[in-house]
């Protein structure tokens, strides 16, 4: 463990889990590294078993950019089905144990807008039941955005893994039970006997299909919050279950990989399967002035397809 300071019990903490695509974690932390609230955060870094070295050179990049961190390194999972799980789930157990109240949990393609940990800040203010807010477009369902930075809407069913605010308490009573050897041994036989009314599929049984479940059991008792004007995007146009790779050192790769991730059209130029086009759409990083929400009811066009996306 590599830690700043000591101070982590007294901050709040963004959890970063992170395995083979330095150069996207080098955006990730440069963008980050610029959202206000940044100075007064414990950043916990879980590189996955296997993980690409250059991973730790990028952090060290950024270590003076950050108050509080720490390098968790995870006991190698040996199911390999649930080994990306096992490293995003046990880092959330840990930055439970670690955090003030919130758990940020930011994975090394997610692009954060500058004030996205207000955003999460204010929707929990106003929303104090929620089980947890996400802050990209909702990519389960068709949403109409809107520029208005103050609206927000509740829902259910929506759960990802997308740049996500999430209480210690509900990481510690509601998610918590779930992360056992049951689950990582067997996700499919788990999910199906522990969850026998869900309406998603058994395809869907990584981490945030697990948590997806725990939520939609619970219902509108503990929703979601969603901004109408996205705070994140998703960048990762390569990487898990998605084709393709970078070649070249790592001051090539993270060039290349900045061209590419702020402009629409080369995004939908690199990616390979039109599915994955909806959920990598940059969106402004820089958020007009608002300072309180106003929660709108769900403006949506679709029913919920969260039942058929990973």
């Amino acid at each position: 463990m590599t830690a700043a300071d000591d101070g982590a019990a007294a901050r709040d903490v963004v959890l970063i889990p992170c395995w083979r695509r330095p150069e996207f974690l080098w955006h990730c932390l440069d963008n980050l590294t610029r959202a206000e609230g940044i100075e007064q955060l414990h950043v916990i870094f879980r590189p996955d078993h296997g993980h690409d070295p250059l991973i730790q050179e990028v952090i060290a990049e950024f270590a003076a950019r950050l108050a509080s961190y720490e390098i968790d390194l995870p006991v190698r999972c040996p199911y390999r089905r649930t080994k990306q799980s096992a490293n995003v789930l046990g880092g959330y157990l840990l930055a439970a144990a670690r955090t003030r109240q919130l758990v940020f949990m930011v994975e090394e393609d997610i692009m954060v807008a500058r004030d996205f940990f207000r955003w999460h800040y204010a929707v929990h203010a106003e929303e104090p039941q929620l089980f947890c807010s996400l802050s990209t477009r909702n990519h389960n369902r068709v949403v109409a955005t809107s520029d208005d930075p103050r609206c927000y809407y509740l829902t259910t069913l929506d759960y990802c893994s997308l740049g996500v605010a999430v209480s210690r308490t509900v990481i510690g009573g509601l998610i918590a039970p779930h992360i056992c050897r049951e689950y990582f041994e067997r996700p499919v036989e788990y999910c199906l006997r522990r969850f026998p009314s869900s309406r998603i599929g058994d395809g869907f049984v990584e981490q945030d299909g697990l948590i997806r479940r725990v939520q939609e059991a619970l219902g509108e008792r503990r929703p979601i919050a969603y901004p109408y004007r996205p705070r994140a995007f998703h960048a990762g146009f390569i990487g898990y279950h998605r084709s393709g790779r970078l070649t070249g050192d790592l001051a090539q790769r993270i060039h290349r990989v900045g061209r590419v991730i702020y402009n629409s059209e080369r995004m939908r130029q690199v990616i390979e399967n039109p599915e994955h086009i909806a959920d990598s759409v940059p969106v402004p990083l820089e958020t007009p002035s608002w300072q309180s929400l106003w929660r709108r009811s769900l403006e949506q066009s679709s029913d919920p397809i969260a039942v058929t996306r990973a």
